[in-house]
């Protein structure tokens, strides 16, 4: 569906997460949320996948980041429901509107994403365009509609102060981004259903009957303090449960070796045809090219146009062209004929064997055989200490009377961990040499 301009009568979207999410034409913030869905950055992530490549693994992950950040924005509503239910924010007279541009911030927060995202990424580091999607997401709440709208909701200035480079800590900054915010809460549920992954669930009616805010002490010494969500003991389970999901998505859907493959492949067709192209009509002709070679190409009206359509469309292109390498690797993605990937082993600690490792590169370089590096760092629950500044970024648990870190009171979530590493090679053949070389290095 796409959104009318106004909301006229109550609206009910139907999701396989959240079920109904509803909008009611006499609520300020619901009125507020469908001009914001109708505006054309919003609806340009329809045309975004949320998993991009993962479908060459698991079919069904075809989802959109538009079905993510609507239910990103539902998420939002469920915790602040939850905290008002506890009769949280009573006497706060601010609390309406930064409910308003909560949610608001929420749905907006992926705006600001390429086409497959991480490979757009991947490409525009390649060739030397840095700016991170969060720098674009602020660019375009600052300069589009949306900001219009947000200005005539009064809202505009405090749903801009989330995407500044430190929004600070409050309950509202926590729900928004935080180790265990609306987005994670929502990515890994949608992500989990769409996969098919029949593990990792996380009890959401739990986990949200088991959150307060409470005044958490921050600097002990100058007594400072700050309010920030914490999870009552009760739900410790299902905020392991959480912490674990996180983990496990990463290494079996988000660096999936295959999905990394085709990442790979995708990011060297377009480096190679670049490179070897930039004066030809094929590269004039795309939006996506221009994009990446064409300063005066590269505002925020030209990146807007883009989405995976423009992806696609481009392969499409050099497949069906005469351009050497960058042709042939173009067929392979279409006959997902991918990179051939061998993982090296790790110690129980986590950390890569350097000696074996460096051993395995200095033998496939004296036998010239081509290959992709790629280090994957295990995501895992980062732990900050009471001392330090940022100790309210913590999964916090009342326990014993105080707030206190997970990673102190779990010690399932303190044993969590791990790092990997691959090489990618550009034929079978390549990697039946390189297995036979691993061996030899491990037995010398």
């Amino acid at each position: 569906m796409a959104a009318e301009l106004e909301l006229s009568r109550d609206q009910r979207i139907r999701d396989p997460i959240h079920n109904l999410i509803s909008f009611f034409s006499g609520r300020e913030e619901d009125k507020l949320l469908w001009r914001l869905m109708g505006t054309f950055p919003v609806q340009r992530l329809r045309r975004i996948k949320q998993l991009g490549f993962s479908e060459f693994v698991y079919p069904g992950a075809t989802h959109t980041r538009f079905a993510h950040v609507l239910g990103a924005m539902q998420m939002a509503r469920r915790m602040l429901d939850a905290f008002e239910k506890a009769e949280i924010f009573n006497g706060n007279k601010e609390h309406e509107k930064m409910r308003k541009a909560t949610i608001a911030a929420a749905l907006l927060h992926d705006i600001g994403h390429g086409p497959y995202s991480h490979v757009f990424e991947e490409i525009s580091t390649t060739l030397g365009i840095e700016e991170a999607h969060e720098n674009i997401t602020r660019k375009i709440i600052e300069s589009t509609e949306i900001k219009d709208i947000l200005v005539e909701y009064g809202v505009f200035v405090e749903v801009s102060k989330f995407f500044t480079d430190e929004p600070g800590y409050s309950p509202y900054t926590t729900i928004i981004s935080s180790q265990m915010d609306c987005d994670r809460l929502d990515f890994l549920a949608r992500d989990r259903y769409h996969t098919g992954i029949q593990s990792s669930a996380i009890d959401l009616a739990w986990l949200f009957d088991s959150l307060r805010i409470e005044e958490v002490p921050i600097d002990p010494i100058g007594g400072q303090s700050e309010f920030s969500f914490v999870v009552l003991e009760k739900g410790i389970g299902s905020a392991e449960e959480f912490v674990i999901s996180y983990m496990k998505m990463y290494k079996e859907v988000y660096f999936h070796k295959t999905t990394r493959a085709v990442q790979h492949i995708v990011r060297d067709c377009f480096q190679e045809f670049i490179n070897s192209n930039k004066g030809s009509s094929q590269v004039k002709n795309q939006s996506i090219f221009q994009y990446f070679l064409n300063d005066k190409s590269r505002g925020l009206d030209q990146y807007l146009q883009l989405d995976d359509t423009s992806i696609i469309h481009a392969l499409h292109s050099i497949a069906e062209g005469d351009f050497g390498t960058s042709t042939a690797l173009a067929k392979r993605y279409f006959s997902r004929d991918l990179y051939k990937c061998i993982e090296l082993p790790a110690s129980n600690t986590g950390a890569i064997k350097q000696s074996l490792a460096k051993k395995f590169v200095d033998a496939l370089k004296a036998e010239k055989i081509d290959f992709v590096s790629d280090v994957i760092t295990g995501k895992t629950y980062k732990q900050y200490a009471v001392m330090e500044k940022n100790f309210l970024k913590n999964i916090l648990i009342k326990k014993d009377g105080e707030a206190q870190s997970l990673g102190e009171v779990s010690n399932i979530v303190k044993s969590l961990g791990e790092k990997s590493a691959r090489l990618y090679f550009k034929s079978t053949d390549d990697k039946e040499k390189a297995t036979a070389l691993l061996k030899k290095c491990k037995a010398t």
